[in-house]
């Protein structure tokens, strides 16, 4: 049988180690400057939190979603917005499917998206293609969109090219505006 003495002395050991092993845990966490530790890192001054890797998927309707993906994402927590860098976007409705990819781009208020700079995509056998300077926005309530600082749909052999396209996915139609250049070659 252990005297008080004893016992104590057990317990001093016990707590020295304990508070051992907590120091050496706060310092390797301190120390440790792993990023993939967090997924996730905020500047709460400016009201942005830094996401390393965003995979949103916003439903519009029981046929109609967007999925967006992005290497690193920043949202601002008071309005909930998120700026994009390296875009990959899909766009589902309910008669064709939209694949498109963007240098950057902005997810505003579940309203509206805005892709940046060489642009590109397909969409059934067409493909397009902005400039480096190439800006599209697009409403998700109205259905309606445009592309600015010239693009280009290709189908085969054949381009159209404008420097700003209107379109409306509700409605089907796309206007193109402003230097239209059509290149067509007849089926043989």
């Amino acid at each position: 049988m252990l005297s008080v003495k004893g016992r104590l002395r057990i317990i001093n050991i016990f707590l020295v180690i304990s508070l051992l092993i907590f120091a050496v845990v706060i310092v390797v966490i301190i120390v440790r400057e792993d990023e993939d530790m967090v997924p996730y890192q905020s500047d709460l001054l400016k009201n942005i939190v830094k996401i390393k890797t965003v995979d949103l998927l916003y439903v519009i309707d029981n046929n109609t979603y967007i999925k967006l993906k992005s290497e690193h994402g920043n949202v601002n927590i008071i309005d909930y917005n998120i700026a994009l860098i390296n875009l990959d976007l899909i766009y589902t409705g309910k008669d064709f499917v939209i694949d498109a990819k963007a240098a950057r781009g902005e997810y505003l208020s579940q309203r509206f998206l805005k892709a940046y700079d060489n642009i590109t995509g397909h969409m059934d056998n067409m493909s397009f293609q902005t400039g480096p300077e190439g800006i599209l926005e697009y409403d998700y309530t109205v259905g309606k969109g445009v592309v600015k600082n010239g693009v280009t749909l290709y189908q085969e052999s054949n381009s159209i090219s404008s420097k700003t396209v209107e379109f409306d996915v509700k409605n089907n139609f796309i206007i193109f505006k402003d230097n239209v250049t059509v290149n067509y070659i007849p089926a043989q």
